[in-house]
């Protein structure tokens, strides 16, 4: 009897079987291990490398280098090779230059320096505009390539794509893990493609589609406290998805805590409470003008300034010129809590907001990863520019709002070659620091003039790309902090 039920059971189950199996062979992507991911759609991403038969190489192709740079790794992982895979966005690829002056390229110089007795592919995968959902995609990639370790520095890029997360919130824990499973069932999609409920994520497209390459993407941007923790929220789980599939291939990983310019970057859209009395606003204008008049005594436009932030808490531009008047007096304890506090209510968020920063220390920590403590790495010098830390990244480690310097670069190169030690991987010493130093000025050497160059006009692209205010801001702001303003100079 127990035979029979079995086997009924089976009979009855057979035709699911063979469905699942008819779709997965009908669809080329069920090759591509992809993880689901409760908050947006993006399934139908295409593989960022492709085979090269005559060269026998796996290669970034052609149509990939408007957000990728060229980059290739033979199909044959030869013997006495490590593999290593950097993952992230512009930062990884080097912007507003490119790959070869990037920390990956000095990562592998450090470590060819270090060690004679392997050969060091060093894979830069850094994809401008690319957050960390879309890079959780291109690690289930990688990871069929032979990686020995992945480094990944991401952060920046999650506020650039527009999507929602009202359905998420809706979901139960039960629910999130039972869509999960299924998810991984070609049946369940395709019986989900004829349901509407199914389609209720955000279905983003294979090509990253950012609010600012819109015609007024920057009006796009409001105040919104619960997308925003919802964006934050969706960092979290992508990068907990990046450790845990990690750890499950036994791959060692190693963490950047992504870094910005606080001091020289002022906030690129700026909005003020949409619920003011007529009092209210009036007592606040009143302080603001006040704060901005260059006329007045420092230690009196900080106190109008405090008296807007009282009303106004999240006003990014009071946060960011007030610390700005902190800063260039030389309090930086002070100014550091409102510098940062303007870069977390920036209405435009293009730098990793301090919920960000603290899920990569959290997640880091929970699992045990090695982690890159960047703005720490950055914080060099004080306001007067002695080298003295003042826990805010030197301004001049920064060719922009969250782009490092080539030294900036340099730097954190040489922070993962001395993770890498840790590793076992390889010993630094005395002498291979003078062989890479050997290496550094070759290296720099077959560079042109021209490469310094195009880096400067795609910096003027980026600048452009943020609507020129940015831009204008800066400049105002590098002659006087008190003129952040909004539109039509209105607070």
């Amino acid at each position: 009897m127990r035979l029979m039920r079995l086997m009924a059971m089976l009979l009855a189950c057979l035709p699911v079987v063979l469905l699942e199996l008819g779709l997965r062979g009908m669809d080329d992507s069920a090759d591509q291990a992809i993880d689901y991911d409760p908050y947006v759609g993006l399934n139908q991403l295409r593989p960022l490398f492709v085979l090269n038969e005559d060269s026998d190489r796996w290669e970034i192709p052609p149509e990939r280098y408007n957000f990728f740079r060229p980059e290739s790794f033979p199909a044959k992982k030869a013997l006495g090779t490590r593999r290593v895979f950097v993952l992230g966005g512009s930062t990884v690829q080097g912007r507003p230059y490119a790959t070869e002056t990037a920390f990956s390229t000095w990562l592998r110089l450090w470590l060819e320096s270090a060690d004679s007795d392997f050969e060091y592919e060093v894979i830069n995968c850094g994809g401008t505009s690319y957050a960390s959902y879309r890079i959780a995609k291109i690690l289930d990639e990688v990871l069929a390539y032979e990686p020995d370790a992945i480094v990944l520095y991401t952060g920046h890029n999650e506020f650039l794509e527009d999507r929602t997360y009202a359905h998420v919130r809706e979901m139960g824990v039960v629910s999130r893990w039972a869509t999960a499973v299924g998810s991984k069932l070609h049946t369940v999609r395709w019986v989900q493609s004829f349901f509407v409920a199914s389609k209720r994520r955000t279905e983003l497209t294979a090509k990253v589609d950012t609010i600012l390459d819109r015609p007024g993407g920057l009006e796009s941007y409001q105040r919104d406290p619960i997308w925003q923790r919802g964006v934050e929220g969706h960092f979290a789980t992508s990068l907990e998805k990046i450790a845990k599939r990690t750890r499950e291939n036994d791959l060692p990983l190693i963490m950047c805590v992504p870094v910005s310019d606080l001091v020289n970057t002022p906030p690129f859209k700026i909005q003020t409470r949409s619920d003011w009395t007529e009092d209210e606003e009036n007592r606040f204008r009143s302080a603001w003008s006040i704060a901005s008049d260059s006329d007045r005594s420092p230690s009196r436009r900080i106190d109008a300034f405090r008296e807007c932030l009282e009303m106004d808490p999240a006003h990014a531009g009071a946060n960011y010129a007030l610390g700005r008047l902190l800063y260039d007096r030389g309090d930086s304890e002070q100014a550091r809590q409102y510098l940062i506090a303007a870069r977390d209510h920036d209405v435009c968020p293009l730098r990793a907001t301090s919920a960000i920063v603290q899920s990569t220390k959290a997640i880091a920590e929970r699992y045990q990863i090695p982690l890159i403590d960047t703005p720490t790495l950055l914080d060099e010098r004080d306001f007067r520019g002695a080298l003295i830390a003042d826990q805010i990244p030197d301004p001049s480690r920064f060719v922009d709002h969250v782009h490092p310097s080539i030294v900036g670069h340099q730097r954190i190169g040489a922070a993962l070659a001395q993770q890498f030690e840790k590793l076992g991987w390889v010993e630094l010493t005395e002498q291979s620091a003078v062989r890479y130093e050997n290496a550094v000025k070759e290296h720099l050497s077959k560079l042109d003039q021209d490469y310094y160059v195009r880096g400067k006009q795609r910096l003027e692209g980026l600048r452009l790309w943020t609507m020129g205010r940015a831009g204008q801001l800066a400049t105002e702001m590098a002659d006087d902090p008190s003129n952040l303003q909004e539109d039509q100079q209105q607070p």
